[in-house]
C-alpha cells in the first residue's frame, strides 16, 4: 500500500501492529477492571471514583499488557495450529493478566481473587465475554502480523519464513498445541 505522506515510516507495519495489540489489551483490561470496580461499588459509576478504585483500573490495564508481553509466542503466529494457539494464548493472557493486575491492586488477596473476579465477570455478562473474545482475536491477528514480519527479516533469501530453521513453527516442534 502506498504511503500517504512522503516521509518514511518511523516504525514497520509489524511494530505498529504490535503496539496496537498492546493498546487494545490495555484498554480492554482496564475496562474489565472498571467493571469489577462498579460491580463491587455501584456508586463508582455515578460518582467520582476514589484513588484506590482508579488504581484498580490502572493495575488491571498494566496487568493485561504485562501478560501480553510475557505471553511471547503464545499469541499470534502462523501455521496449522493457529486456532489452538489463539485459544491457549487468549486464556493465558486473560488469567495471567488478572493475576498480575490483582497482585498490583491488592497483594496476596488480589492475587487470589483477580482471576476469580474476571471469570465471574465474564460468566455473568455473555456480551462482555464475546467482546473480550473478539478483542483477543484482533490481538492474535495483529501479533501474527508482527511475528510474520519478524520471521521474514531473518529468513535467508531462498527460503520462506515457514521452512527456515529459525521459523516459529520449526522452533515450537509440538511444545504448544
Amino acid at each position: 500500500m502506498r504511503s500517504i505522506s512522503r516521509k518514511p515510516a518511523l516504525f514497520s507495519e509489524g511494530a505498529r501492529a504490535r503496539a496496537l495489540a498492546f493498546f487494545l489489551v490495555g484498554c480492554c483490561s482496564g475496562a474489565l477492571g472498571f467493571l469489577a470496580v462498579v460491580h463491587l461499588d455501584q456508586r463508582a459509576f455515578l460518582e467520582r471514583m476514589t484513588p484506590y478504585q482508579t488504581w484498580i483500573v490502572v493495575a488491571s490495564a498494566v496487568g493485561g499488557m504485562i501478560a501480553l508481553f510475557l505471553a511471547g509466542d503464545r499469541v499470534g503466529g502462523t501455521g496449522t495450529r493457529k486456532i489452538l494457539r489463539y485459544l491457549s494464548g487468549s486464556i493465558w493472557v486473560t488469567f495471567v493478566g488478572a493475576l498480575i493486575g490483582g497482585t498490583l491492586a491488592l497483594p496476596l488477596y488480589g492475587t487470589m481473587f483477580g482471576p476469580f473476579i474476571v471469570a465471574v465477570t465474564l460468566a455473568g455478562a455473555p456480551l462482555l465475554a464475546v467482546l473480550w473474545i473478539s478483542n483477543m482475536f484482533a490481538v492474535n491477528v495483529l501479533m501474527s502480523r508482527y511475528q510474520t514480519e519478524r520471521d521474514t527479516i531473518f529468513a535467508p533469501g531462498g527460503s520462506t519464513p515457514h521452512t527456515h530453521a529459525d521459523s516459529l513453527t520449526v522452533r515450537m516442534r509440538g511444545r504448544f498445541t
